[in-house]
């Protein structure tokens, strides 16, 4: 079965799985049903079933995350039925794919109709309209005082942690966390307990399944995959943990609880950390891929605001459409790739390292709105200009942030440049030197690690006198 059979199973599935935890509620209007479900050939796609005296539907938006389910009954307290039986049914070449679960027919209870209609999940809320990362809030609303438990770390001289093994070791700047002062192989020790989500399968196991969970008591999940969605556990299974990510958003984050991760630098341009800002080459540049679709992560790196400050002499905007996704996309509908060529002839007249030889550097959001880009821009002195939305940035209650980068929606793109060119020799000059100071908790991945762990210590607020230490060393 080809990836899109295979999404649209995973989308049949986590949909049935709403569907049917419907049926376990207490007094449920739900109970003897006969389900067909068909997730494809529908914008969006729309999975209906009748569920006793009720018709119902669940409709999937990906770009979403959440699915809406309705129902509209005609009478309550259906008979019960024996447990369901269920069967995967998948045909090719068409890539249909079904899920049917069928119960056995309930006797005919005659009762005079009473009409209901529930709408128990909202697809999508109002404040979201057609952005691409407004999630709905769905964590647990948990803060320090309501979801933690101090008593663990009174008595430490450290941070002591204990990190999991499952559902995967400790990945990126935590790989070496075992041979560090914070961590702990005893877990009655453990202030906090480490949990890495970047498994390779789809899903991690559920939380409850870690041996010290205690309800996610004390527990950290981390995760760098570019959504939530892609490797976490369901967001109603976290329980008391907090969470580590690179992918959090303002409308979903906890503040004081949660902490936002930056992705590491793949490159260190230090080279370039002296020279000063009006001394540098180009005012504001980019060098990287551009994102085809009519609507998505990334895309606004193809839209004509973006592409439009592309100058050739001081400003310099250079995409390359070249990407296997993007190839697909290309074949399927020609028009997605406009300008391609065009761009093209502009990229391979850069080198990425020329490019950071400038004063402003351009961080547009690509799959998600951190990006790996944010910290080699800081690494070259270079001041980033972020384009992002809902975005909450990485380790924001140790830096001011507003000190160092300029940050616009990515419907505010067309006022980028007459915004650089209008900054004050002397502010500029100050926002370098801030994002200087900032590249040193970005350095390397034992400083992103140290850094991680005053964010965590932070969380504190002083309440313990060894911990209260947050300083950079």
């Amino acid at each position: 079965m080809g990836k899109h059979g295979q999404s649209i199973l995973l989308v049949a599935l986590l949909c049935v799985a709403i569907g049917l935890s419907l049926f376990s509620m207490q007094n449920s209007l739900l109970g003897c049903s006969q389900i067909v479900l068909t997730a494809f050939g529908s914008n969006p796609p729309r999975i209906t079933f009748s569920a006793g005296p009720c018709n119902c539907f669940v409709d999937y938006v990906p770009s979403f995350g959440k699915p809406s389910v309705g129902c509209n009954c005609s009478r309550i307290n259906p008979p019960v039925c024996k447990p369901a039986e269920v069967r995967i049914v998948e045909k090719e070449p068409v890539r249909e794919t079904a899920k049917e679960v069928v119960k056995e027919p309930c006797p005919d209870i005659k009762q005079d109709p009473v009409p209901v209609v529930q709408n128990i999940i909202k697809r999508e809320p109002w404040w979201a309209e057609g952005k691409v990362w407004h999630y709905p809030s769905r964590f647990p609303r948990c803060s320090m005082d309501a979801c933690f438990n101090y008593s663990r770390c009174e008595n430490a001289d450290e941070l002591l942690i204990y990190s999991y093994d499952l559902p995967s070791p400790p990945v990126r700047y935590f790989s070496r966390i075992r041979e560090s002062k914070w961590h702990t192989s005893d877990p009655d020790k453990a202030c906090l307990f480490f949990g890495f989500l970047d498994a390779p399968g789809p899903w991690p196991p559920h939380p409850k399944e870690l041996p010290f969970w205690n309800g996610g008591l004390n527990h950290v999940l981390i995760i760098f995959a570019d959504k939530w969605s892609q490797k976490g556990p369901f967001q109603d299974s976290i329980g008391f943990a907090s969470v580590l990510a690179s992918d959090i958003h303002e409308t979903t984050y906890r503040p004081g609880f949660d902490i936002s991760i930056p992705l590491p630098a793949k490159y260190h341009i230090n080279e370039l950390q002296n020279v000063k800002p009006f001394d540098r080459q180009y005012l504001l540049a980019f060098r990287g891929l551009r994102y085809l679709g009519y609507r998505g992560e990334g895309t606004l790196r193809s839209h004509e605001s973006f592409r439009a400050m592309h100058n050739g002499k001081d400003v310099v905007v250079a995409t390359s459409c070249k990407h296997s996704t993007n190839n697909l996309q290309r074949k399927e509908n020609p028009a997605l790739g406009a300008y391609c060529e065009e761009d093209e002839a502009i990229y391979r007249n850069y080198t990425y390292n020329q490019l950071m030889n400038s004063t402003f550097g351009l961080v547009p959001a690509g799959v998600q709105p951190s990006s790996y880009r944010f910290g080699e821009v800081l690494s070259a002195g270079t001041i980033p200009v972020l384009i992002a939305d809902n975005y909450v940035k990485p380790f924001d209650t140790l830096f001011q942030w507003h000190r160092c980068i300029l940050q616009f929606p990515s419907t505010e793109m067309h006022r980028i440049v007459p915004t650089v060119r209008a900054l004050k020799r002397e502010e500029v000059e100050k926002r370098q030197q801030s994002c200087l100071g900032i590249n040193r908790s970005f350095r390397d991945n034992d400083a992103l690690l140290e850094t991680t762990i005053r964010a965590l210590k932070a969380r504190f607020m002083g309440a313990f006198p060894k911990l209260s230490d947050i300083q950079a060393s």
